[in-house]
């Protein structure tokens, strides 16, 4: 009964298969690699948390687990609070 079982199930699958089904843990597609680099090409951007300036997530500053343009907007963060 249970090898009866097993080779239902791999033939189901088989058929499945035949006619362009994917099953998901096992055909996972590739990517090419041109969208592999596609996110590290571009320049991520962050808005400072207290100015709302946008700039490249290389230029910002982090203070407590946010991004800030500038050292003057750091320092007025901390006045603030």
């Amino acid at each position: 009964m249970f090898l009866k079982l097993i080779i239902l199930i791999i033939v189901a699958g088989a058929i499945y298969r035949f006619f362009g089904g994917k099953i998901p843990l096992i055909d996972r597609e590739e990517k090419s690699e041109v969208e592999k680099d596609f996110g590290n090409n571009i320049e991520g951007t962050s808005k400072c948390a207290y100015c709302g300036v946008y700039m490249t997530e290389e230029d910002a500053l982090i203070y407590h687990r946010k991004a800030y343009c500038s050292n003057e907007c750091v320092e007025n963060y901390k006045k603030r609070k």
